[in-house]
């Protein structure tokens, strides 16, 4: 994530809303390598990451590239730097990327040299100007480079739509308080700007040419793994916190019950626990001219 310390939702230091986003990352690297597909990246590119995270895109983006390749990581935080180069380290890759801090607030990060292609997920929507943010990317593009953002998709279902506490459809109720949320601290913040308009659009105002959406399904359906499942966990336990001032009495002690690990409902004990959601890129070309 490339935006202030201010602006963090999660703790700060992670870069997602999980205290492990290396785990988070290994259960959609999947979903997250089809999505790095339209790139198009070759042997030898130069590729940007934009909010690299725990760095598995940036991984799978350096392995591209080859030995003769450059990725640069572009992160404010230190922490999820350092988290993409050992992970770099671990892979054999950290030698073909280039760490650079900063925060695309400030307009396009400063690299040494034009981009075949600029990746960026789940990072853009936490600026406050979307526009201002792609017209960033887009310099950093040489003529004829490649943009995708991954930042659209469904909502992720876990739950079945009655799990016995509380009233049925808590899931849904918390997608709800949780857009509430998330409205309050984007609008909270000076100078935030209104989106009006989808992705598609943002990127063919900023000048990006064939612009097109993808998505990638996350079907993991039950009996989770223990590694899937502690992640699913995880991740609703963040939004559940987020959220919680958003959620009725009811939903929040629903949801207390559900995820207290000493509780007879704990989610954790559940056979039905599945994770199925969508993720939606956007891929536009710089033109040539």
């Amino acid at each position: 994530m490339t935006t202030s310390e201010q602006q963090r939702t999660g703790k700060p230091g992670t870069g997602t809303s999980t205290d492990d986003p290396a785990a988070a990352e290994a259960v959609y690297l999947d979903a997250t390598r089809r999505l790095l597909e339209p790139l198009g990246v070759r042997a030898g590119d130069v590729v940007v990451d934009i909010g690299p995270g725990a760095g598995s895109a940036t991984v799978a983006l350096a392995q591209a590239v080859g030995e003769h390749g450059r990725v640069y990581a572009v992160d404010l935080d230190h922490s999820m730097l350092a988290a993409t180069l050992a992970a770099a380290e671990q892979a054999g890759v950290a030698g073909r990327i280039r760490p650079i801090r900063h925060d695309i607030e400030d307009g396009t990060p400063p690299l040494p040299e034009r981009a075949d292609a600029v990746w960026s997920s789940w990072c853009v929507h936490h600026t406050r100007d979307w526009d201002a943010a792609a017209r960033a990317l887009l310099g950093l593009l040489r003529p004829g480079g490649v943009l995708c953002l991954a930042e659209s998709g469904l909502p992720t279902r876990c739950l079945p739509w009655d799990t016995g506490i509380g009233r049925p459809g808590l899931e849904v109720r918390l997608d709800e308080a949780h857009d509430r949320h998330f409205t309050q601290w984007f609008f909270g913040r000076p100078g935030a700007r209104r989106p009006t308009r989808g992705w598609a659009e943002i990127l063919t105002a900023a000048g990006l040419s064939d612009v097109t959406a993808f998505t990638a399904l996350v079907d993991i359906p039950a009996p989770l793994t223990s590694e899937v499942r502690a992640v699913v966990l995880a991740e609703l336990a963040a939004r559940v916190r987020r959220a919680g001032p958003f959620l009725t009495a009811d939903d929040a002690a629903a949801w207390a019950r559900l995820l207290d690990p000493a509780a007879p409902a704990w989610l954790g004990h559940r056979a039905d626990l599945a994770l199925l959601t969508a993720r939606t890129g956007f891929r536009g070309r710089k033109p040539e001219r």
